[in-house]
């Protein structure tokens, strides 16, 4: 079992541990009705509904972009224009995902925000309290990032991808917290779920389109879990440990049922969450932020006085499929996981727009040609990087963050620049954080659903 699912914080209520040899749905499904029925502390109900701006914020940026299934001719009637819940999930998400600048738990390398929102927003009416909306989404958050640094090491070593094996459990919990599913649905919502864990790595290696369709799968897998519990099908219960549950699956570690409640019950997920500036990998955010303050600290600079460049990361990290990229990327998933190219572009351009990462101008793939990315660093929870200019007139340059930090000033400045750039009114750009700050005032919701109307698939974010 993982630190994470061993100990716990002060920053929500204990419970009381689940009697010896409780299935892990069980275990998980207590929580969730508790917790889904107790209101959310100042901190964590700010930090939910900064996560809730970042994403609706990157996702309407998708707005126009060339998506799989959305586009041309072959476009599928069901993720264009969603008239189901599930599928407004799956919509919602592929959007949410497009410019992979969703939030990440950097303990469980998951996406949690693009897998659980949409499926809170998909099942959410118009009149519901925004309070219950900011705590299904905590919920979501919570049981994925336990759950999911618990079983990282075992994802992992399979070539999977965290957010497809964690995101549908994380959604399932979510969504049954809008639902009001009892204890005994929602451990059953919690095992179809579990059956639905899948998506590997190997995307990132061939640069296709798997990782945008993964975490858009969990949003919906995860809600169709919880519809059907609550239509009354059943899950096994020891769809976890079970002798062919999912850790035998994963080949993962047994966990210990008090050891999880006990990390479900302490410190809050939505608050460990990394926001990307960045439309690259989170584990790049940092890399690229380093370079963009080295390319100011050196202003002039001419990428082509540049020697070498060496960007360090964790062990962990610079393995990560697809972030050591021993070729110049042939697509835009490739792009966006190297860190050479994103560092590249943030040294020459001083920012990185999705347009810039591929294929790359000249002076790009010179520059990539001389960055080096090599391990060693400190793991931190926030993907720290260092980067190292070395330029042809003998100076050396260097800096380093621990992760990169969004404040609500910078949220509200990415929706200014990002929003009227994907064809999203000014108006809306500027009324967003206002918007979801207030969601959990009277009547806030639905103020922030009738704001986005008219938006597809946004228009119809939550039945009228």
């Amino acid at each position: 079992m993982s630190t994470a699912a061993s100990t716990a914080g002060s920053t929500a209520t204990r419970t009381a541990a689940p009697a010896p040899g409780r299935p892990l749905t069980a275990v998980i499904a207590e929580h969730v009705v508790r917790a889904g029925d107790a209101p959310l502390g100042d901190a964590q109900a700010a930090a939910t509904r900064a996560l809730l701006l970042h994403n609706l914020t990157v996702g309407l940026a998708a707005h126009g972009m060339p998506l799989p299934g959305i586009v041309g001719d072959r476009a599928l009637p069901w993720a264009e224009q969603p008239t189901t819940a599930p599928d407004l999930a799956f919509a919602t998400a592929l959007r949410m995902g497009a410019r992979a600048q969703h939030d990440e738990h950097p303990r469980s390398v998951t996406h949690l925000g693009s897998a659980v929102t949409p499926a809170c927003l998909a099942v959410a009416r118009r009149g519901t309290d925004g309070a219950r909306l900011l705590q299904a989404i905590a919920v979501g958050y919570q049981v994925g990032g336990v759950l999911g640094e618990a079983l990282l090491p075992a994802v992992r070593a399979r070539g999977l991808r965290a957010t497809g094996v964690i995101g549908p459990i994380a959604a399932a919990t979510a969504a049954a917290v809008l639902l009001e599913l009892d204890a005994d649905r929602t451990a059953n919502a919690i095992a179809l779920a579990a059956s639905r864990a899948a998506g590997t790595t190997e995307v990132w290696l061939a640069g296709t389109d798997e990782w945008r369709l993964q975490t858009a799968a969990a949003a919906r897998d995860g809600l169709e879990s919880a519809l059907w519990a609550a239509a009354g099908a059943r899950g096994a219960p020891t769809a976890l440990e079970g002798r062919s549950g999912l850790l035998h699956a994963l080949g993962a570690d047994p966990i210990d049922g008090d050891a999880l409640a006990e990390a479900l019950a302490g410190d809050a997920v939505v608050e460990q969450m990394l926001r990307k500036a960045h439309p690259v990998c989170a584990i790049n955010q940092a890399a690229v932020e380093v370079a963009i303050a080295l390319r100011e600290r050196l202003a002039p600079l001419d990428p082509d006085a540049i020697e070498r460049v060496a960007v360090r990361l964790s062990d962990a990290d610079a393995g990560y499929p697809g972030i050591d990229l021993a070729h110049p990327p042939a697509s835009w998933p490739q792009a966006m996981m190297d860190a050479r190219q994103g560092v590249a572009v943030a040294l020459a351009d001083g920012r990185v727009d999705v347009d810039a990462l591929h294929p790359g101008d000249a002076t790009v793939q010179r520059l990539r040609a001389r960055i080096d990315v090599v391990g060693g660093l400190p793991a931190t929870d926030g993907h720290g990087a260092e980067v190292e200019v070395a330029l042809r007139d003998g100076r050396t340059e260097r800096a380093s963050a621990p992760r990169v930090e969004i404040d609500a000033g910078r949220a509200g400045r990415m929706a200014l620049e990002l929003l009227p750039a994907a064809g999203i009114s000014r108006g809306i750009a500027e009324q967003l954080p206002a918007l979801v700050d207030g969601v959990d005032a009277p009547g806030g919701l639905a103020r922030l659903v009738d704001t986005l109307y008219g938006i597809e698939p946004w228009g119809s974010l939550c039945p009228r």
